[in-house]
């Protein structure tokens, strides 16, 4: 019997569904349709432990008390929260906003000094967090997608979504370690947002994107995200 692959865009009310080309057409007509999760269900999976950060602290070059905000990822039920580095570095007082609109100011926070991985804690209990994956899973040409708020509050948890364009990208700028890049699109703003896989896992940690150069943003593996967090459970334990 012939058969034919081909890639394809199949819209399922509002929603688009991503058929990669392993779609199966028969001679006789009858047609084999692969069972891919559509991007808006993936969403709506880590979208309540996706949140909108806003800092206040103190700018070296100015001297004197600024504000900024990142995005971040709950990764435990009782309150931690993980972010990039330079979002909560220099931090005098961090305040989290959650996606059911909750605030709550930090009682604690950290940026690491190999990496640009930063750590937030709140005073929460039974919050949503996400699955983390192994990034050494990922290979380039992957789907993914990132969950931030770029551009401040008034984008709170958007959602962009591309490829792995490349993998173990040795960048001296962000820290020892080897990063991840993708085509999705990082803004400012991002920076600490989740990075997720076409089964809803958390794959990497938005930390930027390389000036002058759209469509290159970077982010911190997986599995150097899982190492600071133990690291940081030692410390505080």
């Amino acid at each position: 019997m012939n058969k034919k692959y081909f890639w394809k865009k199949r819209y399922v009310g509002e929603r688009i569904k991503l058929v990669p080309p392993v779609r199966i057409i028969y001679s006789d007509g009858s047609v084999v349709e692969p069972d891919v999760p559509i991007l808006s269900d993936l969403v709506a999976k880590t979208m309540p432990a996706s949140v909108y950060i806003e800092v206040m602290g103190f700018d070296r070059d100015r001297c004197s008390i600024v504000k900024w905000s990142g995005s971040g990822v709950i990764v435990c039920p009782y309150g931690v929260i993980v972010t990039a580095g330079h979002v909560v570095r220099d931090a005098v007082e961090v305040k989290v906003t959650l996606n059911t609109g909750e605030v709550f100011i930090a009682t604690g926070f950290r940026a690491e000094k190999r990496t640009d991985l930063g750590m937030i804690k709140i005073s929460a209990i039974n919050l949503p967090t996400v699955t983390i994956g192994n990034s050494n899973d990922l290979r380039v040409g992957d789907s993914v997608f990132a969950v931030g708020s770029p551009f401040g509050e008034e984008f709170f948890n958007s959602v962009t979504h591309g490829v792995v364009s490349g993998i173990d990208r040795d960048i001296d700028f962000f820290g020892e370690k080897l990063m991840i890049q993708t085509d999705t699109p990082i803004n400012p703003g991002n920076s600490g947002g989740g990075l997720f896989d076409y089964n809803g896992r958390l794959m990497g940690i938005t930390v930027g994107g390389i000036r002058g150069a759209d469509g290159n943003g970077l982010c911190i593996p997986s599995n150097i995200v899982r190492l600071a967090l133990r690291k940081y459970a030692a410390e505080i334990d």
